[in-house]
């Protein structure tokens, strides 16, 4: 049953990850928190792989339809978002060894509702934009995505839709698609950084969930990528400040729980 509803949440997150640009972890990871039937760590893992399945699926749906892109945006920001990554995977583990699991997801779950409440007044409201040309400042803005994602554990989809928005002046559709390829190269370097550190024995039991929800990570990267494409910048934006509204009050509720329990 718990698997069930695990596979359900993957294909509505990696679905609206690869149609707005969230990637799919902003959802993932509140809502099995919560669940609450895993720990962190385990949720972080099953985010990941789900992402990086949705990801790669969506990626390779618009490199098939000869979607074009800047590559030089792409590689600088996932180059930094890489390094980015391995920084706030680091300060979450060394906070993971001062403080219990129940605080650190609290944290989470506080800074992360802080961050989407100013994505979505930004994507909604704000009409002023940058465009950054220069390769080291794309570098530092690849860090800074990095180290929130792997610190929420979210996969940076939002962060990376407002960003790309705000220092790159794309509208949010193709925004969402650069979000999501900037992902892929994130979410890699994650699961190898898991690997690297933990090995394979503490997800080994792991195994039963994947086989449900990759598929359903399959299924939503290509049905959000479809639904990229059909559906035009004010349908998109629409879309991305509405689910931002619903996981702003689910992780403000998270972040409360975790302070009662």
């Amino acid at each position: 049953m718990l698997t069930a509803i695990y596979s359900a949440v993957i294909l509505v997150a990696t679905t609206l990850g690869a149609f707005v640009g969230l990637g799919g972890g902003v959802i993932i990871k509140p809502v099995l928190d919560f669940i609450g039937k895993e720990p962190r760590m385990q949720v972080d893992f099953l985010s990941a792989a789900a992402v990086f399945t949705m990801s790669v699926v969506s990626t390779g749906k618009c490199i098939k339809r000869r979607q074009k892109f800047d590559i030089g945006i792409i590689i600088f920001i996932a180059a930094g978002s890489i390094a980015g990554g391995w920084l706030g995977s680091a300060v979450m583990d060394y906070i993971g060894t001062l403080i219990v699991q129940q605080t650190i997801r609290c944290i989470q779950a506080f800074v992360l509702a802080a961050l989407l409440t100013a994505v979505s007044i930004y994507v909604s409201k704000c009409s002023f934009s940058f465009e950054i040309k220069n390769k080291f400042a794309i570098l530092l803005v690849g860090l800074m995505l990095g180290f929130f994602a792997s610190f929420l554990g979210i996969g940076g989809g939002p962060i990376n839709v407002a960003v790309l928005t705000l220092f790159f002046s794309m509208n949010v559709k193709d925004s969402a698609v650069y979000s999501v390829a900037i992902i892929f190269f994130s979410q890699l370097s994650k699961l190898i950084t898991i690997f690297a550190t933990a090995g394979l024995e503490p997800y080994a039991h792991q195994w039963k969930t994947l086989l449900f929800i990759l598929p359903a990570a399959v299924i939503g990267g290509f049905v959000g990528s479809s639904f990229n494409r059909k559906y035009d910048d004010k349908i998109i934006r629409k879309v991305f400040v509405a689910v931002m509204v619903i996981l702003i009050a689910l992780n403000i509720y998270n972040g409360f729980n975790a302070i009662i329990y």
